[in-house]
């Protein structure tokens, strides 16, 4: 019986208007025919089963079409549209004229957005030619979002049937948080052979700086001699430190430190400006973000902002966790929101050794821009993306806005 009921469910839900009347027509004839004996109702009756029994056969048979749907890449940035591709093949024996394809877009992680559908029209499909369709994916959200699986509306010749048949499997779009051009993010640097020259002097590495005169305790070994012989006393070469700076960016996750979950939002695109920039200066990187901890290539870093959420984090925990996965850090760069506990940033900092250095910023939409520096003036304040690079650049000249 379960089964029964299940079975009536869905042919009740796969049943359009002009199926309902054709049964609900034959139903009445039946009982017209049986009770008053009408033999033109009783054909009525039969022509309307029939109808039904062949638009049944014809919609319980197989779609027999092989797609595959593609996201070329498999990223974008909020407020950009993304590109799909869904190539389809007809495998039955008779053409499938222009169908249309519909791709639902997953808006689980925006319930203000609704539910969407992208429709593709396709041409004619015509037995075993791969035909290639390309459609734009709206990604106004930051976040990771399911696309498809596509499919298209399955139905018999009459029109009494319908559902939506699955040709292909979902797709996953990574929407990075929109970013900014900023410039350099200051010294801060350790040793590192392949790095560029620093202000530090050292006296064992590659950048030659200059002579000076030898003391007790020197190596040998950076005697220049001839210039020793010149002078009738021992001089030594000295040279700069190569430095290359290791860029640790820590994101806090604590919903309590954020007025607006939007704040967060702001917080996720300042980061990602940094770590555009870290790319761009070459530098190595690490992140910290909750249960996104991960070292590597700035598009690894983009893609995990995707996974980012608010959570009951511990912004000194993941400060632990950023310094045990980045020994070598150079320079610590923290992301929080407007009710960050400012008492958290000494033991923040002490997690890390002390000539790593801090840079910190608060994302508060809703701060004055004139009095951006004046609550909490060890963080740039940042109410707006747009005025991160001004603010920033201003920070690493030494000028308090």
């Amino acid at each position: 019986m379960p089964a029964l009921r299940r079975l009536a469910r869905l042919a009740l839900a796969s049943t359009t208007p002009a199926g309902r009347a054709v049964i609900l027509l034959g139903l009445v004839s039946t009982v017209v025919a049986a009770e008053a004996g009408y033999e033109e109702f009783r054909l009525i009756a039969v022509m309307c089963g029939l109808l039904v029994l062949v638009a049944l056969l014809l919609f319980a048979l197989p779609t027999r079409v092989r797609a595959r749907l593609e996201l070329r890449p498999a990223h974008t940035i909020a407020g950009e549209t993304g590109l799909g591709e869904l190539q389809v093949t007809n495998l039955r024996l008779t053409p499938l004229y222009h169908p249309l394809v519909s791709v639902p877009l997953d808006a689980e992680r925006d319930d203000r957005r609704g539910a969407q559908r992208v429709h593709v029209r396709m041409p004619v499909l015509r037995r075993n030619q791969p035909v290639v369709e390309q459609f734009e994916v709206p990604a106004v959200r930051r976040g990771v979002l399911r696309v498809g699986p596509a499919g298209a509306r399955r139905t018999d010749p009459l029109g009494f049937f319908q559902r939506q048949a699955a040709w292909s499997s979902a797709a996953e779009l990574l929407v990075r948080p929109r970013m900014v051009s900023v410039e350099g993010l200051g010294p801060g640097s350790v040793k590192d052979l392949e790095g560029t020259p620093s202000d530090q002097v050292s006296m064992s590495d590659l950048a030659f700086h200059a002579l000076r005169e030898y003391v007790r305790g020197d190596d040998l070994r950076h005697v220049h001699w001839r210039s020793s012989a010149r002078a009738g006393r021992l001089y030594v070469r000295q040279y700069h430190d190569t430095r290359r700076s290791h860029v640790v960016v820590l994101v806090d996750d604590n919903r309590a430190a954020y007025a607006d979950p939007e704040d967060f939002e702001l917080a996720l695109q300042i980061a990602a400006s940094v770590v555009m920039r870290v790319a761009l200066d070459e530098f190595d990187l690490s992140l910290v973000c909750g249960p996104q901890q991960l070292s590597g290539a700035a598009h690894h870093v983009l893609d995990a902002f995707c996974y980012s959420e608010l959570a009951a984090g511990d912004l000194v925990v993941s400060a632990r966790t950023a310094a045990h996965l980045a020994p070598d850090a150079s320079q610590l760069i923290v992301v929080s929101g407007s009710r960050l506990d400012l008492g958290l940033l000494a033991d923040v900092r002490a997690a890390f050794a002390d000539d790593v250095r801090f840079l910190g910023f608060r994302a508060d939409l809703g701060a004055d821009p004139d009095e951006t520096g004046a609550r909490a003036p060890q963080l740039i304040t940042v109410d707006r993306l747009e005025r991160l690079p001004g603010l920033l650049a201003a920070h690493v000249r030494g000028i308090v806005l």
